[in-house]
């Protein structure tokens, strides 16, 4: 098919946090390929705060429905609005509804979904396994995007007068995926380490639910180390991990800010795939047991004993945290 230049952009990308972030090459790349187009942005309530103040985005919706109704009557809302392009970057059923009923000429979304048939434009995974965010503008090519148009790095501008960065290392325990937790104690002897080698303070991390475990690594640290105060919103966590030299993460949302934010980071991979997770960047290196057969499975649920996690030593993940220490030279 034939398709003209855009005069109005629409893409969706609803959830998940990370996603959201991820997404936002692809938003950066489209608007410098057509700086004159609008461009919105419908997403629900957590990702629409950290994408606030982005200049790619022209109106964020936040998508605020239920059920199959909830879905249908924000597709009439989009529908009145005779977007030219619908860009469906999630594709559940919610999102493959609303675009498909949107009439705008243009309806992309992947190919690789059984929800494909939504689209008219369908848009192919990459051959090999890259980097989640590149994968997003790698989508885009059918409509004339290419990588060269996108940043190297998701970027979110929810921290306007960054503060100094002090001799702090954060810490990020939680992850909801238990494959892709490393264990309390290990975040704790890395913490003692960055210590006692460094002279760090630790921060560490923690959202709903999860204080007990900060509470945890914090108590097997020792001094110099606290957990953060209650974070309210996205920007107020954004705030704490700008503080930070550098951040040793699970696989999980806050990694993803913190990247976003320009702040160095060191990811645990267990079953994640840090080719897919992990930004191809010298200031975002990971670690994890190359030598287990098992590695990178994916699953949610280990059929053995998480030795990916339980059997990665501090003393592993040490050595990349302190070339990024070094690397950021002396604070001030």
């Amino acid at each position: 098919m034939e398709i003209s230049a855009p005069r109005s952009i629409l893409v969706i990308q609803l959830r998940r946090l990370g996603d959201v972030i991820l997404t936002t090459p692809a938003l950066e790349a489209l608007r410098k390929k057509f700086p004159d187009a609008k461009i919105d942005f419908l997403v629900e309530a957590p990702g629409a705060e950290a994408v606030a103040g982005n200049p790619a985005i022209d109106e964020i919706l936040v998508y605020d429905a239920e059920g199959p109704v909830g879905a249908l009557n924000w597709a009439l809302t989009i529908r009145a609005r005779r977007y030219d392009w619908v860009i469906d970057f999630l594709a559940n059923p919610r999102t493959a509804l609303i675009t498909a009923l949107s009439r705008a000429p243009v309806k992309a979304g992947p190919a690789h979904v059984g929800r494909r048939w939504a689209y008219n434009v369908k848009m192919k995974q990459s051959s090999q396994t890259c980097y989640a965010a590149l994968e997003k503008v790698r989508w885009l090519e059918p409509l004339g995007v290419s990588p060269a148009d996108a940043p190297e790095l998701p970027k979110l501008y929810l921290v306007k007068d960054p503060p100094e960065a002090g001799n702090v290392v954060g810490l990020v325990p939680p992850s909801r995926k238990e494959t892709r937790r490393w264990p309390a104690a290990s975040y704790a002897r890395l913490g003692r380490q960055l210590r006692d080698k460094h002279g760090c303070a630790l921060k560490v991390f923690w959202g709903p639910g999860e204080k007990e475990l900060a509470d945890e690594v914090v108590k097997g640290i020792g001094a110099g180390a606290s957990a953060v105060p209650a974070t309210r919103t996205i920007g107020e966590l954004a705030r704490e991990l700008a503080q930070c030299r550098v951040v040793v993460t699970n696989c999980a949302g806050p990694k993803h800010i913190a990247v976003a934010l320009g702040v160095p980071t060191v990811t645990i991979h267990g079953s994640s795939d840090p080719d897919a997770w992990n930004p191809p960047h010298p200031n975002h290196p990971f670690v994890r047991l190359d030598e287990l057969p098992c590695i990178g499975c994916r699953l949610n649920d280990c059929p053995y004993n998480l030795e990916c996690l339980s059997q990665l030593p501090a003393e592993r993940v040490l050595p990349a945290v302190e070339k990024l220490l070094a690397r950021a030279g002396t604070p001030r």
